[in-house]
């Protein structure tokens, strides 16, 4: 069990339960700051960790998180769930028009990130494939879909005008198999307005996925009843003055408690999806 006293970023935020004030984003960059630590002192003194990952939502400082094999792989575990309710499965491939620094592409494959056993969409025998996340990649995304014929997309948010103004031109490749796609925000969600966009655009549902990259969380939202359900990965509880305390259950070499995910709202379980799911709905 993970003992929060090792670490120095926790240690001053535990009251006398041993539970950790909520924190942030900006709270992990007051304290890399101040004490010159990359990791922001969510990792043990004298630990060398396996895989540093930067939390792209931090500005300066930069922070980063620290992750060994059976992280990933639990992380990664928490992806794959989620594609396979969106309806990815064996046979089919994903397309990515994304950076690396999303965990949805970084943990889709081994191939991207060592120490990954199996990634998200191979755990599934899915295949991926992904476009570099700028503006000026839209063609070579028209290209992929015209030469791979991917089943899903994931596309991140500021790049569904761009690819929304190549489909007016060209329109869709003659034989596209897009199922579905995912839009994806660097912190939160995207707006239902941005995937409205882009699911007239290409005829396919499109869902919107919810990250939390310094707590490790990615969901997405339900077709059924249109909240966020949780991987039991995770764990949420509601704060008293708004928000959610989020914590990645797995999370032992970074640990990641008490994330407040501000914006989101827990809702009773009872979806007929998946009635036992913990559910979020952001604002």
């Amino acid at each position: 069990m993970t003992d929060l006293r090792d670490f120095p970023f926790y240690r001053p935020r535990l009251d006398g339960r041993g539970v950790p004030a909520p924190w942030s984003v900006e709270d992990l960059e007051d304290f890399a700051g101040a004490h010159d630590d990359p990791f922001a002192g969510r990792v043990r003194a004298g630990a060398k960790p396996r895989v540093a990952l930067q939390i792209e939502a931090t500005s300066e400082p930069p922070v980063w998180s620290s992750l060994d094999g059976r992280d990933l792989d639990a992380w990664a575990g928490a992806v794959s769930r989620l594609w396979a309710r969106f309806g990815l499965g064996a046979g089919d491939s994903i397309a990515f028009f994304d950076y690396g620094s999303n965990p949805c592409v970084l943990l889709s494959s081994s191939i991207y990130v060592s120490h990954l056993r199996r990634g998200a969409a191979t755990r599934l025998g899915a295949s991926v494939i992904c476009n570099d996340g700028v503006a000026s990649m839209t063609a070579r995304l028209l290209g992929i879909l015209e030469a791979v014929h991917p089943s899903a997309l994931v596309i991140r948010r500021d790049l569904i005008a761009p690819f929304v103004d190549a489909l007016g031109t060209r329109g869709l490749p003659p034989g596209s198999r897009l199922r579905w796609a995912a839009v994806s925000e660097v912190e939160g969600a995207p707006a239902r307005a941005d995937a409205e966009r882009l699911q007239a655009a290409i005829g396919a549902p499109v869902r919107r996925l919810l990250r939390a990259d310094a707590a490790y969380l990615v969901s997405g939202d339900c077709p059924s009843c249109g909240l966020f359900h949780l991987d039991p990965a995770y764990r949420a509880e509601p704060l008293a003055g708004g928000g959610v305390a989020l914590s990645a259950r797995f999370a032992a070499e970074c640990p990641a408690i008490g994330y407040r995910l501000d914006g989101a709202e827990i809702v009773g379980r009872g979806c007929a999806a998946e009635r036992r799911a913990a559910r979020l709905a952001w604002s």
